[in-house]
């Protein structure tokens, strides 16, 4: 039987890290368009070595450098918005790219979905 080659997704369609579906809670810290520092209170949808999908309420534009600090380890990285999504019930999607990439990020991911699995963090 012939079987076909795997085929390899196009450049810029391969992804630098595994992605993670995982809800981590995060301080976004951020200069609004009036220049005024704001904190936010948010969580990930997707968080990978290089990057993570955010909710945030407050506008920001592509390119903004913004700081998030992981509730879970406390790990702050600088990140750049690469994308800025659509808006549902007040909360716009933000994919930021991670200035310096963290495996330390993408473990709290894997730790907070893994103890999500096995009941750990419900009551």
């Amino acid at each position: 039987m012939n079987s076909l080659p795997k085929l390899e997704p196009r450049p810029e369609k391969r992804r630098r890290s595994k992605r993670i579906n995982a809800r981590i809670p995060v301080l976004v810290h951020l200069l609004d368009r009036a220049k005024r520092p704001v904190t936010e209170t948010t969580h990930t949808v997707v968080v990978n070595a290089h990057g993570a999908l955010i909710l945030l309420a407050t506008p920001v534009d592509r390119q903004a450098i913004i700081r998030i600090e992981n509730s879970v380890n406390g790990e702050e990285l600088l990140c750049r918005v690469a994308h800025v999504g659509p808006t549902f019930m007040g909360k716009t999607q933000v994919a930021v790219e991670f200035i310096k990439p963290s495996a330390a990020f993408s473990e709290a991911a894997l730790a907070a979905k893994r103890n999500d699995v096995l009941g750990a963090t419900k009551p």
